[in-house]
């Protein structure tokens, strides 16, 4: 089903059942993640997934987001407290089948392959949001209608729906060239990955074939003897020949022998004088340049000797300026949805989790902050940070 425009602006002035706009959870068919290509582009996510370091470089960001803890908060005239209810329930258990570590993790893998993530908001019989669910990103397409988002979007079974977004939660990339979709880096950065791609096959086939130089093999005229179908038939069985017993990798650096009038000239270098590897290095740290992550968090070499100073503050440096980005674009996506946060209460990613010093700084922390005179925490809030029992209440006695 297909609306028009005309129908959706009709539809905005509430000439049009409000149950109907609802996105009921047997709207969207399951799409497994990745499924659909991207169109007509060099790259897909699938493929792109397929490239060692770009896996590894989504993978580092998905992790470390499904590792951060979503919380909801409610503001207080005294500050914040931990908020319950709909939305905390949601975040917690979005969906029968999913976690929020797989909601955000997927959501994080989403932005980086396609530059956008959709979240389907399914809602129960009483028109309340119910179930949280990720929508393809190839199968959704945003517009602009009337100054208004729509979202068309295609439930895989050939059949088209518009939904605006209260029912659908989109959470695009900072860069955009439209200000409605967020671009996606596998494909504004096609090229970067496009060497990868192609390095990565040419050392396949390099040691498919025999990790040898290729070179000629010369044969004298005589031996090929005069009719054109006798020199062709030699050859082609001479060149079947070298293939079986030279090609391949358990047939590398074989020596060859020849008789008759032949002679073997190689060509090419070895891998080190082609410059294979500083090729391999130079294209990875391209696409840890392209997802910002530290080169070492790849399994890639850094270009310096790591000290427990150094990592710590590369550590530091990728949540601050790799990760918190991203985790900003969701808070503030789903803070800006009225019904998941309403009035007072917002969600917030808990930080902390990933910033958790050593056990040597902490005390050092918590010894100040508990000065009687400059402190600010109490020894019932240190315990709680640090997921200790509270204390038990004392009995006003003292020793003999």
């Amino acid at each position: 089903m297909s609306t028009s425009p005309s129908e959706w602006r009709a539809w905005w002035g509430g000439r049009r059942r409000v149950e109907d706009r609802a996105l009921p959870r047997e709207t969207v068919a399951p799409m497994p993640m990745l499924s659909a290509p991207l169109g007509e582009q060099s790259f897909t996510a699938d493929t792109a997934l397929r490239i060692g370091d770009v896996w590894a470089a989504v993978r580092v960001l998905s992790d470390a987001a499904a590792s951060v803890p979503l919380i909801a908060y409610r503001r207080t005239p005294e500050g914040r407290t931990r908020a319950t209810g709909r939305t905390a329930g949601l975040l917690a258990k979005p969906s029968a089948a999913t976690t929020q570590a797989g909601l955000i993790g997927q959501t994080m893998a989403h932005l980086n392959l396609y530059g956008n993530a959709y979240v389907g908001l399914f809602r129960d019989a009483d028109g309340r949001v119910d179930q949280l669910a990720l929508l393809h990103p190839d199968r959704v397409t945003p517009e602009l209608v009337a100054g208004q988002a729509v979202y068309q979007v295609n439930d895989g079974r050939g059949r088209r729906t518009t939904h605006g977004p209260e029912d659908v939660l989109h959470v695009r990339a900072p860069l955009s060239l439209d200000g409605i979709t967020g671009l996606s880096p596998i494909r504004q950065c096609r090229t970067a990955l496009g060497l990868a791609d192609g390095l990565a096959e040419h050392a396949a086939a390099f040691f498919r074939n025999g990790a040898r130089p290729s070179g000629i093999l010369s044969i004298d005229d005589r031996f090929l003897g005069a009719k054109p179908e006798e020199r062709q038939a030699l050859l082609d069985q001479l060149r079947a020949d070298m293939n079986d017993v030279y090609m391949g990798p358990k047939n590398a650096h074989k020596i060859a022998i020849m008789t008759g009038d032949m002679n073997w000239t190689a060509l090419a270098g070895s891998m080190e004088d082609m410059m294979f590897v500083e090729q391999r290095r130079l294209s990875t740290a391209d696409i840890a340049r392209v997802f910002r992550i530290p080169p070492h968090m790849m399994g890639a070499e850094s270009g310096s000797s790591m000290t427990y100073s150094n990592v710590e503050s590369q550590a530091l440096a990728f949540v601050n300026w790799s990760l918190r980005p991203w985790l900003v674009v969701i808070e503030q996506a789903i803070n800006a949805h009225p019904d998941l946060c309403p009035g007072s209460l917002y969600v917030e990613f808990l930080l902390d989790a990933l910033l958790r010093a050593d056990s040597k700084t902490r005390s050092e922390v918590y010894t100040a902050a508990l000065d009687p005179v400059t402190g600010y925490m109490s020894r019932s809030e240190v315990r709680q940070r640090e997921n200790l029992d509270p204390e038990p209440p004392s009995t006003g006695g003292t020793l003999a």
